[in-house]
């Protein structure tokens, strides 16, 4: 009832003073709770602050963007939280081993030094005790503050999610259908394109962010035009192939773009095969183009083995950076939309078990380039996208690329782990974007269950298609399956981490 009376007094006054919304942005500024503030709090005010929004819309933007810009930080916050937790985790497993260590060494010199003095061995004694007591303190105080850490991170976990959750309701309601037309309202329209602007702006340059980005995952399922304009709009960024002096979009921007394409398209249940062929065969198109460019350089530049191209150096690798994120975005999205890219011999639904007869659609016919290029896109993009697509394209007949997985490996030491590489900062970025991985907050994704892609397996049976092609099943194998569920573009946070979970 408080607030209702305030927001009767905020509306009188702005109907009276119809220029004093900047006022009543900075006044909405200056009183947000911080972050830290508990999450009731910080729920009831942005359920407060988008209320204004029914009779203040001339504000909508900078209000939305202040909401925006307050669940992002929280987002970011989580996975630094995460991150450090992870390494705390870490570096407690290692002092173990060496206070584990140093326990022996002091027990094997106490029984080989038998013929000294009592006296000696009393001191020795005493001196143990001391240190294994003070090895006992630190453990002590190291499980404490984990435990700290833990909570705290858990915290942040359900502090976000109450604020998304509270997003997407207000979402939820004000996603109105014309009933004249049956089509989604002009208002609703106008906000989509708002939200559009937003995530052009504020989410897509951030690093870091795993789940503010599913705002706009949810509002462009309501509309095939929206996710039509959402996948534009990234094609938009990726821009031309060949980098121009007028290309304003930085190559960070480019990388992030490719990431939201692939991770979109390979994630939303709603979007059509056509939809999806589309977007592959932009995607290849690009890649095909860029590859001419390539090809068409100095000769210098081309005339070089193939060895040659898979041991190059950081600088020659970051120069393809954006190639790369396209290419791995094919990768990725053709591992869990491959269903949609094929169609049997007779035009009707694909039979897993009789993968022989599979037709695929003709905007895959550059990809088989793209992969046995001298770039070798399989090289640096992440281990488990590479690893997941020999594993589906040879399931499905489509493609056998095992022999240079192996060449890799030969070549760089690479066995899917990526410290091996020489060029680990450039795998750490490609790594990292995965933007629209599984949902775990628990309130929040009850909106994008529905809507969302899991993974499917393909119906043959690896071992045989494996021994088809005559290799053996790499060890790492077995891991690649819970990567490629769970890539992300930061780390997937613990289940420790989350409400409801126990420690």
């Amino acid at each position: 009832r408080v607030h209702s009376h305030v927001h009767v007094l905020i509306q009188e006054i702005h109907r009276a003073i119809p220029t004093c919304g900047p006022s009543l942005v900075a006044a909405l500024a200056e009183s947000w709770p911080f972050r830290a503030i508990r999450a009731n709090v910080q729920v009831v005010y942005v359920r407060n602050v988008l209320r204004c929004l029914e009779y203040a819309g001339g504000v909508r933007r900078e209000v939305l963007q202040m909401v925006l810009n307050h669940v992002l930080q929280i987002d970011v916050e989580v996975q630094v939280e995460l991150d450090d937790l992870e390494s705390d985790e870490e570096s407690e497993v290692e002092d173990t081993g060496v206070f584990e260590f140093e326990d022996e060494e002091q027990s094997d010199a106490k029984d080989g030094d038998q013929s000294d003095a009592k006296d000696d061995e009393s001191e020795e004694s005493g001196s143990d005790s001391d240190s294994d007591s003070d090895s006992e303190s630190d453990a002590d105080s190291v499980t404490s503050d984990l435990g700290r850490a833990r909570y705290n991170a858990k915290k942040t976990v359900a502090k976000l999610d109450a604020l998304m959750s509270t997003l997407l309701t207000w979402l939820e309601r004000h996603c109105h259908v014309d009933e004249q037309t049956g089509e989604m309202s002009e208002s609703t329209s106008r906000l989509f394109l708002l939200f559009l602007d937003l995530f052009d702006t504020v989410i897509l340059p951030t690093f870091k962010s795993r789940y503010t980005q599913f705002v706009l995952f949810y509002f462009s399922s309501q509309n095939a035009e929206y996710s039509d304009v959402f996948l534009g709009t990234m094609v938009g960024n990726l821009g031309e192939p060949m980098r121009s002096a007028h290309d304003r979009v930085s190559s960070v921007t480019k990388v992030s773009a490719a990431a939201y394409l692939g991770s979109f398209v390979a994630r939303a249940k709603f979007l059509t095969p056509s939809v999806v062929r589309s977007v592959v065969g932009v995607l290849v198109q690009w890649a095909n183009t860029y590859m001419d460019w390539y090809e068409e350089q100095d000769v210098q530049s081309v005339v070089r083995t193939y060895a040659q191209a898979l041991g190059a150096p950081q600088a020659e690798i970051e120069r393809h950076v954006v190639f790369f994120a396209v290419s791995q975005a094919i990768l990725y999205m053709f591992c869990f939309r491959w269903r949609d890219l094929a169609e049997s011999q007779s035009g009707g639904p694909i039979v897993e078990t009789e993968l022989d007869s599979v037709c695929w659609c003709t905007e895959l016919e550059g990809l088989q380039r793209i992969v046995f290029s001298r770039l070798n896109p399989l090289h640096a993009c992440a281990p488990a996208v590479a690893q997941q697509f020999a594993s589906v394209a040879s399931q499905t007949n489509f493609m056998f690329c095992y022999a240079v997985l192996q060449q890799n490996r030969r070549t760089n030491g690479y066995a899917g782990d990526a410290t091996a590489s020489p060029d680990l900062a450039l795998r750490n970025k490609l790594d990292s974007f995965f933007p629209f991985d599984p949902m775990a907050l628990p309130v929040s994704r009850q909106f994008i269950d529905g809507i969302y892609m899991e993974w499917q397996d393909v119906g043959d049976e690896p071992d045989e298609l494996d021994q088809r092609e005559g290799r053996d099943i790499p060890e790492d194998e077995a891991g690649v399956m819970e990567q490629i569920v769970s890539m992300s573009i930061s780390p997937v946070p613990p289940l420790s981490a989350l409400p409801g979970q126990t420690f």
